[in-house]
Formats: structure tokens, C-alpha cells, sequence
């Protein structure tokens, strides 16, 4: 009896492991179901975050452009910018048709986007043929502006909601309490549907025309001729630039610009393979309350600058953001601007220490220059500009223009219908209109675009 006694003991305990041993198993299987479903979520709702920053993006640049096509003054400027214009509006509707919308579809948005497109190849097509752009087609372009700058408010307003939990991607999953009652917290379509209700009275436009564009490469011009570098040079030199001992090698990039990397917790260093120069570095420390001016962070920079004896620059412009000022400054040749030839710089404005650098266009693009005959005079060149525009100084200019061309123009700062500031670059051989740019002026900096 007791043998037995003792035997059923064992086979208890045995039972009890092996349920325990079972329940644990299921448990982790659950846990396992759970957590790959959660990262299945996470995934689908990061591609549509992904998607609403494009199409915010995309519409952005639809926006600006279209500003940029108010001032445009001739054939040239006016396919160029039709081109762009066509590739965003295009770009934008693939991103809208990405995200997670029900209901009725955005007729009057996907108009929008198409009828920009094709309006604006259509005004290529003109351009192309030497036929002049009519003020009843500027005045539609006005129109397209206003509409594409009402959108990108109202998707940059959700791109925010979305970030700070007002605003939710799918179906309605959580509440919000207003006034003691419980009500359902607005979701993405909310959003578009009231974007949808500003194009109730959108004009009708008919147009069409083909577009296509082609990115090309080219090898640094900077680098020409310069000898390679160990990495074990390269180390030093990086070590050098930002002040630390602790970099690690990371190994080596590829590309136009072949490189060495090297990294410790909170900063990266690339330093080319040939000539050994730093062409980029970013320090992502924690940056506190600013204790600097911009006078004073830009006194840094440009102090930083002169130390990497690059040659003669002249400062542009800036942009402020998370205590970090960052500073674009472009090459000097002869007295004129090379834009090609960018160094951009940001400085903390909690201590004035330089956490970002980035050569690469300077690295990419400068080289020796040789001027052409200036056949189109500044005079003739400001009376091309358009009505619209009071221009205010001048200077000459090196811009970069289509298939890896540079141009010679004449730099006009001018004075826009709205009081904004606009830059017009007249090639000074043809007298054409080269580029246009809008400069964004507030108190977080000055960007042109």
C-alpha cells in the first residue's frame, strides 16, 4: 500500500508538471500570437504614417512650385516648372491611394491632383512651341496655388494631429471626454473627408500632356587627382574633427563618394577614401535651452568654416530648430555665388559646440570655373523679369541646372506681390530665365525654396 501510495504521489506531481509545463507552453504561444500581431499593426500603421509624410511633402512642393510659377517670365522657366509640377501632383495621388480611407471617395482631391498635372504639361507643351502662357492661364495658376496651399496647411495640421495622439490612422479605437460626455476620437478620414469639402466649388479644368525625368550621377570634382588614405589616417582625422578618442571603425561606403565611417554612441563621422577629407559628421546629443543668439551661432559656424580651410565662402541661409542653428553657406568664385558648392554647418545654442557638418556638396561640386562672355547685361536682363516683381539688389551667380550643367547667371533679390521675397537667375548668355526661388523668412530662419 504505502509502494503505491508513493507511486500515486510520483504520478501526481508528474500530472501537475506536465500542466504547468502545458500552460506555460500556451502562455508563451499566446504572448508569441500577441506580440507578432502587435508588430504586424506597428507595420501596416507605420507605412500609413509613411504615406500621409509623402503625401504631405508632395503637396508641399506642389504648393511652392505653383508660387514659383506666378513669376515665371518664360518659356524656359515655365516647362521646367510644369515638368516638376506634374511629378508631384502624380507622386501625391500614389501616396493618397496608400492610405486607409473608407467611405466616399476623394473626388475633388484626386481632381485637384490631376488637373494640375495635366494643366501645367499642358502649358509645357505651349512653352515648347513658343507660344506665350495668357493671363487667363496665370490666374489659373493663382487659383491652383491657393488650393494647394489651403491643402498643405490642412495636411500639415494632421501630420501634427496624428503625432500628439488628436488624431488616430483606421478605425476609431479610443475616445476622448468633451464637455462630461464620451465621445469617439476623430480619425484620419474625418480629416480628409473636411479637406474633401473645401473642393465644392473647384473650377473645372480640362488638360493633358506626357512627362519624364532622368537623375543622373557624377563623380566629385573636388576629389580629382587626390591621393587615398588608410583608414587608420582617416581615424585620426575624424578623431580630429569632432574632439573624441572613443570612434569605432564601421566600415566603408561606396558610391560616387567612397568613404570611411566611424562612430562612437551619439556621433558619425564619414571621411572620404581620397584626400581624406571630412565630408560629413553629426553629433545627436541631447541639446538644452539656448543660451546663444543666432548672431552669435552664426559667428561659429563660420568661425568653424575658416578652421576647415576650404576656400572663401559667403553665408545664406539658416534654419533654426530644436536649439540646433544650421547654416548654409555656398563657395565664392571671382566675387560670385556657387550654390553648387554647398557647406552646411549646425551650431547648439546651449554651449556653441558645432554637432553637424555636412561637406558633400562642396565635396561633389567644386571645381575650377571658368566664366563665359556676359552677353545679356544686368539692365536687360531685370527688364526680362516679370511685372509681378520689384527687384531690389543683384550679384552673379553659379546655379546648377538640367543633365549635371552649371549656369552663369545674374542673381536678382526681388520683392513679391504678397511682400515675400523671391530670387530670379537670368542665364546671362541667352538671357533666359534659369531658376526661381521663394525665400521662407520667419523666426525659425530663412530657407529658399
Amino acid at each position: 500500500m504505502e509502494r503505491l501510495r508513493k507511486m500515486g504521489r510520483r504520478s501526481w506531481i508528474r500530472v501537475v508538471s506536465f500542466t504547468a509545463a502545458l500552460i506555460a507552453a500556451l502562455a508563451a504561444a499566446a504572448i508569441g500570437g500577441y506580440a507578432a500581431s502587435r508588430k504586424y499593426r506597428t507595420a501596416i500603421e507605420y507605412s500609413y504614417q509613411r504615406a500621409l509624410g509623402e503625401l504631405t511633402e508632395y503637396i508641399s512642393n506642389l504648393d511652392i512650385t505653383l508660387q514659383k510659377g506666378q513669376y515665371a517670365a518664360s518659356q524656359k522657366q515655365l516647362q521646367g516648372l510644369s515638368a516638376a509640377l506634374w511629378r508631384e501632383a502624380g507622386n501625391a495621388k500614389i501616396a493618397l491611394g496608400q492610405l486607409p480611407l473608407e467611405g466616399e471617395p476623394l473626388e475633388g482631391t484626386y481632381k485637384f491632383l490631376s488637373q494640375v498635372g495635366n494643366f501645367c504639361m499642358a502649358l509645357s507643351e505651349k512653352a515648347e512651341n513658343g507660344e506665350e502662357i495668357t493671363e487667363d492661364e496665370r490666374r489659373a495658376i493663382d487659383r491652383f496655388s491657393e488650393y494647394a496651399s489651403a491643402l498643405s496647411l490642412q495636411l500639415g495640421q494632421m501630420e501634427s494631429d496624428l503625432e500628439n495622439g488628436a488624431l488616430t490612422l483606421g478605425k476609431v479605437e479610443s475616445t476622448i471626454v468633451q464637455d462630461g460626455e464620451e465621445l469617439p476620437m476623430p480619425d484620419i478620414n474625418s480629416g480628409f473627408h473636411e479637406m474633401e469639402e473645401g473642393f465644392t466649388d473647384y473650377p473645372a479644368l480640362i488638360y493633358d500632356g506626357p512627362f519624364s525625368d532622368h537623375i543622373q550621377q557624377q563623380k566629385p570634382k573636388y576629389l580629382e587627382g587626390k591621393a587615398a588614405v588608410s583608414s587608420n589616417k582617416a581615424l585620426a582625422i575624424a578623431q580630429k574633427a569632432v574632439g573624441m578618442d572613443d570612434l569605432a571603425y564601421d566600415g566603408k561606403t561606396s558610391g560616387n563618394l567612397p568613404g570611411y565611417l566611424f562612430s562612437n554612441d551619439t556621433v558619425s563621422v564619414s571621411i572620404t577614401q581620397a584626400g581624406g577629407l571630412v565630408d560629413y559628421f553629426l553629433n545627436s546629443r541631447a541639446v538644452g535651452e539656448p543660451a546663444l543668439t543666432v548672431e552669435e551661432g552664426l559667428a561659429k559656424a563660420e568661425a568653424r568654416l575658416q578652421d576647415a580651410g576650404m576656400g572663401e565662402f559667403t553665408y545664406r541661409y539658416y534654419q533654426l530648430a530644436g536649439g540646433i542653428l544650421t547654416v548654409n553657406f555656398a563657395a565664392l568664385q571671382e566675387g560670385a555665388v556657387c550654390y553648387p558648392d554647398l557647406i552646411k554647418i549646425g551650431v547648439a545654442l546651449d554651449n556653441g559646440e558645432v554637432v553637424s557638418y555636412d561637406a558633400r556638396g562642396f565635396v561633389q561640386n567644386h571645381a575650377g570655373r571658368e566664366a563665359p562672355a556676359v552677353s545679356v547685361g544686368e539692365e536687360e536682363a531685370r527688364a526680362a523679369l516679370s511685372p509681378r516683381l520689384a527687384p531690389e539688389s543683384h550679384s552673379l551667380a553659379w546655379i546648377p541646372s538640367d543633365g549635371l550643367r552649371e549656369v552663369f547667371c545674374h542673381e536678382f533679390l526681388c520683392r513679391g506681390q504678397d511682400g515675400e521675397h523671391v530670387l530670379v537667375y537670368v542665364d546671362v548668355e541667352t538671357g533666359m530665365e534659369e531658376q526661381i526661388l521663394i525665400l521662407m523668412e520667419d523666426e525659425s530662419g530663412v530657407l529658399a525654396m
